[in-house]
């Protein structure tokens, strides 16, 4: 009877810190795998989980049994694509080892959902999971804390509802606010509640920011603009085109505010005169897009390519129109302007744009789902 000491790694540590690829299958093989991890983050307990897989074998092997061991692992983002991946490396590794049953090695909680997927392939004998021993003053609440910050998979789940939660107290607020006034002529926005309302959807954007490491997008989109602008390729030209749209953009939001004595005024105007320019500027450049993976990209890609900038395009419009329905019911509050039919106008705007954004996400995840889950774009591989 053979026995398959099996370490499962869920969110694909070993391909993210330590760049191993999986699955790996032998004693040194994984004893080395769990070594190149823990010199890459020596706090991260996959390791450890690896280590207890070969103490385990080698256990085994002095009691005589016929035992393999082995490491697979999954995605940094946790959920469909991460447990494909396993299933597709478990199957490798079982067909490999041809195993009689298996000894699941654990880390935590979050490894363990993924036993039934294990259960439906091969009998598990035993599991085991690793707890790794901390000082107690490195168990402070202040530690855990900025740990956490640190990690995507904990600011994605607990940031991002967090920040839209915000982000929906705010809006709802400033919407409740402008509808007492438009409609009920219920006193008017006083500091107060705007700096509230100012503050939580701050707040709200900061998280979302946070959780999908907004910053990060940006340095790393600048560095794919300048390996671009190297190779000359047409996004080069749609981009510069767009930037300096948004540019003109700009100056057109500020003539409009300076022409403005009120400060809310002279906001609301640069909004209104900003966005629609914009977004404008995005889409020329995602029409660049567009018109160089028609030119340079492999033909079995194209497809993928084009659906990613269209859906692209469609959520910038989508945003433009939530956004100036947005900004046309705060100047129905602050201003209270009243004619014809412009609160409906609004709303329907304002709707009709989460809505549309709405099913753009929807599709999208649908029809690119391992772009959607990675959370990453990949620049156009062009025909060699």
């Amino acid at each position: 009877m053979r026995t398959l000491i099996l370490c499962v790694d869920r969110d694909n540590d070993l391909g993210e810190k330590a760049r191993i690829k999986t699955p790996i299958i032998g004693r040194e093989f994984v004893l080395n795998a769990g070594i190149s991890l823990l010199l890459a983050d020596p706090e991260d307990s996959d390791g450890n989980s690896l280590f207890l897989a070969v103490k385990e074998y080698d256990d085994l092997k002095k009691k005589g049994e016929d035992v393999e061991v082995a490491a697979i692992a999954g995605d940094k983002n946790v959920g469909g694509v991460s447990d494909l991946i396993i299933s597709e490396q478990l199957d490798k590794v079982l067909k490999a080892t041809n195993p009689d049953n298996a000894i699941f090695i654990s880390d935590g909680a979050e490894d363990e959902f993924i036993l039934p997927l294990i259960l439906s392939r091969i009998k598990i004998r035993m599991v085991k999971r690793v707890v790794v021993r901390q000082e107690k003053n490195i168990e402070s609440l202040y530690y855990i804390i900025i740990k956490a910050l640190k990690e995507e998979k904990f600011l994605r789940r607990v940031l991002a509802p967090l920040g839209v939660a915000f982000l929906v107290l705010g809006i709802s607020m400033l919407l409740i606010f402008i509808l007492r006034i438009v409609y009920f002529g219920l006193g008017s926005l006083d500091p107060a509640t705007a700096g509230f309302i100012s503050v939580t959807t701050a707040i709200g954007i900061y998280f979302l920011a946070k959780a999908y490491s907004i910053g990060k997008r940006v340095s790393e989109a600048w560095e794919r603009l300048e390996e671009q602008f190297m190779n000359t390729r047409i996004t080069v030209f749609s981009g510069l085109v767009g930037v300096s749209i948004i540019i003109y953009g700009i100056y057109v939001g500020f003539q409009a505010a300076l022409s403005q004595t009120i400060v809310y005024e002279a906001i609301l105007l640069l909004l209104y005169r900003f966005v629609p320019i914009f977004i404008i500027g995005i889409i020329v450049y995602d029409i660049g897009r567009i018109m160089e993976s028609l030119r340079i990209v492999k033909e079995d890609e194209k497809k993928r390519y084009l659906m990613r900038y269209a859906f692209s395009a469609l959520f910038s419009v989508s945003f433009a129109a939530a956004i100036m329905g947005l900004l046309t019911l705060v100047g129905l509050g602050i201003f209270r302007i009243q004619f014809g039919n412009t609160i409906i106008y609004a709303i329907a705007l304002f709707g009709g744009g989460i809505l549309g954004g709405a099913l753009v996400s929807i599709a999208r995840r649908k029809l690119l789902p391992d772009e959607m889950d990675s959370g990453e774009v990949k620049s156009p591989q062009t025909d060699s």
